[in-house]
C-alpha cells in the first residue's frame, strides 16, 4: 500500500504555523519566550520581516501577562509571511 504523500502549498503552510505555534505556546518559563519566539522567527528566515515589523520589540515582551496577546501577534506574522 503507498501512502500519499503530495500536500498542497496550504497543506504545508497550516503544517509549518501549527509547528510554529505549538513550539511558542509550550513555553513554561516566560522568561524564555522572546527567545523561543526570535529563534523560530530566524528558524523560518524571518528575521528582517521581524524587524520591519518591529514584532520582537516593546515593552509586554517582559510582561508575562501578555503572553496570550505576543501568541496572537506572532501567530498573525506567521499568518501573513507563511507563504
Amino acid at each position: 500500500m503507498m501512502i500519499n504523500t503530495n500536500h498542497t502549498k496550504e497543506q504545508a503552510r497550516e503544517f509549518l504555523r501549527q509547528e510554529a505555534m505549538k513550539e511558542i505556546s509550550n513555553v513554561s518559563d516566560f522568561t524564555r519566550f522572546h527567545t523561543r519566539v526570535f529563534y523560530m522567527i530566524a528558524k523560518y528566515g524571518f528575521q528582517q520581516e521581524a524587524k520591519e515589523e518591529e514584532l520582537l520589540s516593546g515593552g509586554e515582551w517582559s510582561d508575562p501577562a501578555c503572553k496570550d496577546l505576543l501568541v496572537k501577534r506572532v501567530k498573525q506574522f506567521l499568518d501573513k509571511h507563511l507563504r
